[in-house]
């Protein structure tokens, strides 16, 4: 059995090694652009503030390690036609061009960048932000800058804008959007995040016009204002990479690669997981994208299951919970927000609160920014959580909630743990979910 896999992502990579765990026979060959494989994309915003030494730390196997699992991987190469008939793939490395045959044939090529829309007049000293080669050439590049613009509504570019910052650049943060964080984060969360952060500047709601030299310097054009900068960075937007799926003659549904619970496209022997898929919501029962490293991975668990054994695993629909930092801060959520509930017509009610992470007197306290979202029948469907405390565990159990359907009243019967140094005697969460039942 010969599995070919495209891509060297979190989503690639995992599914090679799993198989190989589960089988010591099948030959399994990875195709990436990259030269870069095995690396945290996560960790680039902590290595350009300094919080982890080196990029080199964040990579971690090297070649050798896949080579010793008997695992071929092809670096610098480009897949340029898939022959779903015929079962093969075509490839590029440098001028030279081969052909080679599938038994199954994994696309696991992610995102790929929108071009930016407004004019630039050339791109010295402006640099992009999505992958590690870029997050070397940003490093060497600030050494001797001082004024940094970053222009982006995704995570890893406020991230990296409040790691420059405390780093010591002066920063400016330009989002398109009216709050950072859209996805993720209601706009009164958005700014109560801003709020408890300092050392920045950030601009919302920015139209960019241009970018022109201004002597050694750059000058963004927005809305009604100009600003300079010695840099610039783009942590650009991204739309899941298809185009090797058409050629094959898969599906595609409204923005991604149209998959089935068990990561099969509608083309026999090709499957397709990671950025690059469509999944199901659990709230909506819609398509949606889920673009995050732990779907990358379990889809690459369940997938190297079906293919090495003969019971099968369902990839679950998903509720994209999320945890990260920003500044001084934590931020998670889970489920969907307030303002995408209206967009999409669903009616809810929805609560704030302010508690902290464990009893008052204790010290070392921190105070939990906690909105709680459920539909009118008490069906909790979404959660945001800020802090400075660890709140990896409270929206994990949020994502409980919502994939079982839970409900504010279910919240309230559970048992929790206790101790005055880490907790409170009534769990904040279900704290908030008294206030919300009252709705």
């Amino acid at each position: 059995m010969r599995i070919v896999i495209v891509g060297a992502g979190a989503a690639g990579l995992s599914l090679a090694s799993h198989i190989r765990e589960n089988n010591e026979n099948y030959e399994i060959i990875v195709f990436t652009k990259s030269e870069n494989i095995a690396y945290s994309p996560c960790a680039i915003p902590l290595v350009l503030g300094g919080k982890i030494t080196s990029f080199d730390d964040i990579i971690m196997h090297d070649l050798t390690y896949y080579i010793d699992k008997n695992i071929q991987i092809h670096l610098s190469t480009t897949v340029t036609d898939i022959d779903s008939h015929n079962k093969t793939i075509s490839f590029k490395k440098e001028q030279k061009t081969d052909k080679i045959r599938y038994d199954k044939l994994v696309i696991a090529t992610g995102q790929e960048p929108i071009i930016p829309e407004y004019n630039i007049e050339d791109m010295t000293n402006i640099f992009s932000l999505n992958n590690l080669d870029d997050g070397r050439l940003i490093q060497e590049s600030l050494k001797d800058k001082k004024d940094v613009v970053l222009i982006s509504k995704f995570s890893i570019g406020i991230e990296s804008a409040y790691e420059l910052a405390h780093k010591g650049h002066n920063v400016t943060f330009l989002e398109e959007t009216s709050s950072i964080l859209p996805l993720f984060l209601d706009e009164e969360i958005s700014q109560k995040l801003v709020e408890l952060n300092e050392d920045m500047t950030i601009e919302t709601n920015v139209n960019i016009s241009s970018i022109i030299n201004k002597g050694s310097k750059k000058e963004i054009q927005f809305n009604d204002k100009t600003i300079t900068a010695d840099i610039i960075i783009l942590p650009a937007s991204k739309i899941p990479s298809t185009s090797l799926a058409k050629k094959a003659g898969c599906e595609i549904g409204d923005s991604a690669i149209k998959i089935n619970e068990y990561l099969e496209t509608s083309v026999e022997d090709i499957y397709a997981i990671g950025d690059c898929v469509e999944v199901k919501s659990h709230i909506l029962g819609s398509s949606t994208i889920a673009p995050s490293g732990t779907n990358a991975v379990r889809q690459a668990m369940i997938l190297a299951n079906n293919l090495t054994n003969k019971k099968s695993l369902s990839f679950l629909p998903v509720v994209n919970t999320v945890v990260s930092s920003v500044g001084n801060y934590y931020y998670a959520s889970c489920g969907i927000t307030e303002s995408f509930a209206n967009m999409v017509g669903m009616p809810v009610v929805s609560e704030y609160m302010e508690p902290y992470q464990k009893a008052r007197y204790c010290p070392d306290n921190q105070k939990l920014y906690i909105k709680m979202i459920s539909k009118l029948d008490g069906n909790i469907v979404g959660c945001q959580i800020i802090s400075k405390a660890d709140i990896s565990s409270k929206i994990d159990v949020v994502s409980l909630l919502i994939l079982n359907n839970y409900t504010c009243e279910d919240l309230i019967s559970m048992e929790f743990s206790y101790t005055p140094s880490l907790s409170m005697i009534i769990n904040p969460l279900v704290q908030i979910a008294l206030k919300l039942k009252k709705q």
